[in-house]
């Protein structure tokens, strides 16, 4: 029986030799795909029979939770007879907004994660406004991480005239609003001129902050 696995095992999985086979449409694959990954459509699944060693592990992905080809294809893999058989329920939308890499046509530099600027100012939850004030410079912003740094919440500039002793998370913007780094910069430039913003927090799929992308980094598409 196929076994579902998340972004860790597949990474671990490949790193040890697993065969890594993607199962979308042949253009889907070209478009961006997981390196080191092969294309076998499940159209065409039973050409594994050729293409895959029937002894080494087999670790198939499609493109989100909601897409059925990747388990559909761990069956049929195992039915071809392979024994060792992983699905990556996740799947390619995971990855990619894990912050992890991608090949195809689709490269970084057209996603967010090529324009963010990882060196946006953190503040920790105890920090006060005189500690924003150390910190904020120039930048519109300063994000209030955990230990873990996680996003928990945004400060704007405006905040460091308020008293120097004040906590920030009292002023904090919770829940601001966040993309995940795989997103095509064109879409992403869309989103913020429909939303009226002029900056965006970028995170991984876990909530760890990555970066701040200002809508003037998205003009020379």
């Amino acid at each position: 029986m196929s076994v579902p696995i998340d972004t860790t095992r597949v990474r671990e999985l490949v790193a040890q030799g697993a065969q890594l086979v993607d199962v979308l449409p042949a253009e889907t694959f070209t478009q961006e795909h997981l390196p080191g990954a092969i294309n076998i459509p499940l159209q065409t699944i039973e050409e594994a029979i050729q293409q895959l060693d029937r002894a080494k592990p087999v670790v198939v992905y499609c493109y989100d939770y909601q897409c059925d080809l990747s388990p559909r294809a761990a069956h049929r893999l195992e039915q071809l007879g392979f024994a060792e058989v992983y699905d990556y329920v996740a799947s390619k939308a995971a990855w990619l907004a894990s912050g992890l890499p991608g090949e195809g046509l689709l490269h970084d530099d057209r996603r967010a994660i090529g324009r963010v600027h990882a060196d946006v100012p953190r503040l920790k939850p105890d920090a006060t406004i005189h500690d924003l004030n150390a910190v904020i410079g120039d930048w519109e912003v300063a994000v209030v991480v955990d230990g873990d740094d996680v996003v928990l919440g945004s400060v704007r500039r405006e905040a460091r005239d308020l008293p120097c002793s004040g906590d920030v998370v009292s002023v904090m913007q919770s829940g601001p609003p966040t993309v995940r780094p795989s997103i095509p910069i064109r879409e992403l430039a869309k989103s913020m001129d429909d939303g009226g913003e002029r900056t965006i927090l970028v995170t991984n799929l876990d909530g760890t902050l990555v970066g701040l992308v200002r809508r003037d980094d998205l003009n020379a598409l």
